[in-house]
C-alpha cells in the first residue's frame, strides 16, 4: 500500500553538495548517475558517504526500478527521456527543484517548466516562488533544513566570517564588491571555491575551500556572520552559521530579512548600516553571543532536517501514487 511510510527509489543528479547532503539523509533510495567524465551530469557521489545513496553507471539506469525522477536543471529533462526511455512528467513522475532567483529578469523570468502542468516545482524558498514566472506549473515550497552542526560558537577572534564561493566571477551577484568597504573597521575573513583571490584588498583574508566539519570549527572562532549576497537563494551557509550560534549581519535582500530576526543581528540596505553592526558586534563579545543564541533558536525551529525530509516524504509519496508509481 501506497503511504508516508512508503521506500521509494528516486533518481537524483548530485548538484548542490549542501541540499543533496539533506536529501539523501531521509529513508529513499537515491540513485546518483555518474558517466566516466564525472563531468555535472554524472559526478556521482564524489567520494561522500551517504548509506542511501547508490552510484549508477549513466548506461545502466533503465536497468533500475525508478520510482520517481527530481530533476534540477532543464537538460536534466532529455537526459531521463534518453537514459531510462522514460519521459519525466508524461511516463515517469517527476518534480522540479529550482534552487535559484529567477534570472535574467527578477519578475518576468519564465521558468523552464512553466509551461507544463504535468511536474510540479519545488521552490526552496517562498521568495523564489513569488518572483519567478511559473506559468502554469504547479508549485510548493519546502524550506532548506540542516543536520544541526551544534553550538559551536566561540567568538574569541574579533573577526567577521563569510562564505562565498567564486567570489570574483560572481562579484556583485553575492555582493563581493561591498567586502573592502566591511571591512574598513572589522577584518573580513573569506571562505569557500577561489576566495583566496580576495586576499590583498583592504582587511580581507581569503582563507580558501576548507571542507567541513574543520570549516565550521574554523567559522565559529570569528565574531560574527556576514552574508553579502544581493542576488541568490538562501544558502546553507547562512543557515549553518545561525545554527552555530554567529550573530549575522546580512544585505536585505531575497530571502534574508525573513529568515534573521531583528534578535539575531541586523539586516539593512545600507552599507554603512552593516559596517556599523558589524564593528559593534566586533566589540561586543557579549551582545554577540546573545544575538547568536537568537540565530541558533531560529534556525533550530524553522530549519531542522526532520522537518525538511517529512516534507520530501510527502511530495515523494504524493507524486509516485498519483502518476500510477509503484506501491
Amino acid at each position: 500500500m501506497a503511504g508516508s511510510k512508503a521506500t521509494r527509489s528516486v533518481l537524483v543528479w548530485h548538484v548542490r553538495e549542501s541540499w543533496m547532503e539533506s536529501f539523501v539523509a531521509g529513508r529513499h533510495h537515491c540513485v546518483i548517475p555518474v558517466n566516466e567524465s564525472k563531468d555535472s551530469y554524472g559526478r556521482g557521489l564524489c567520494g561522500r558517504n551517504w548509506p542511501r545513496a547508490q552510484e549508477i553507471p549513466w548506461w545502466r539506469l533503465h536497468e533500475e526500478d525508478i520510482d520517481l525522477v527530481v530533476l534540477q536543471r532543464p537538460g536534466e529533462i532529455e537526459l531521463t527521456t534518453r537514459w531510462l526511455g522514460r519521459r519525466p512528467g508524461i511516463d515517469i513522475p517527476a518534480v522540479y527543484v529550482e534552487h535559484n532567483t529567477p534570472r535574467p529578469s527578477a519578475v518576468d523570468s519564465l521558468h523552464p517548466i512553466a509551461r507544463r502542468d504535468d511536474i510540479p516545482v519545488i521552490h526552496v524558498t517562498d521568495f523564489n516562488r513569488l518572483m519567478w514566472n511559473n506559468g502554469g506549473a504547479p508549485t510548493r515550497v519546502i524550506n532548506h533544513g540542516i543536520a544541526d552542526p551544534g553550538y559551536l560558537y566561540t567568538g574569541e577572534l574579533p573577526a567577521v566570517a563569510t562564505m562565498i564561493n567564486e567570489p570574483r566571477r560572481r562579484w556583485r551577484t553575492v555582493g563581493a564588491d561591498l567586502l573592502e568597504e566591511l571591512s574598513a573597521r572589522v577584518p573580513i575573513d573569506v571562505w569557500g571555491i577561489e576566495s583566496e583571490s580576495l586576499s590583498g584588498t583592504g582587511h580581507i583574508r581569503g582563507k580558501g575551500d576548507v571542507a567541513p566539519p574543520g570549516l565550521l570549527h574554523q567559522v565559529a572562532r570569528r565574531r560574527v556572520y556576514l552574508h553579502t549576497a544581493r542576488w541568490t537563494s538562501l544558502g546553507t551557509s547562512l543557515i549553518e552559521a545561525m545554527y552555530l550560534g554567529m550573530p549575522v549581519v546580512a544585505v536585505a535582500s531575497t530571502m534574508a530579512p525573513l529568515v534573521v530576526p531583528a534578535e539575531a543581528g541586523v539586516v539593512s540596505g545600507d552599507v554603512a548600516t552593516l559596517a556599523h553592526a558589524l564593528e559593534g558586534f566586533g566589540t561586543d563579545l557579549s551582545a554577540a553571543s546573545a544575538a547568536g543564541k537568537a540565530a541558533r533558536d531560529f534556525a533550530m525551529t524553522h530549519f531542522a532536517l526532520d522537518r525538511f525530509l517529512a516534507d520530501w516524504d510527502v511530495v515523494i509519496n504524493e507524486s509516485c501514487t498519483e502518476k500510477g508509481g509503484s506501491e
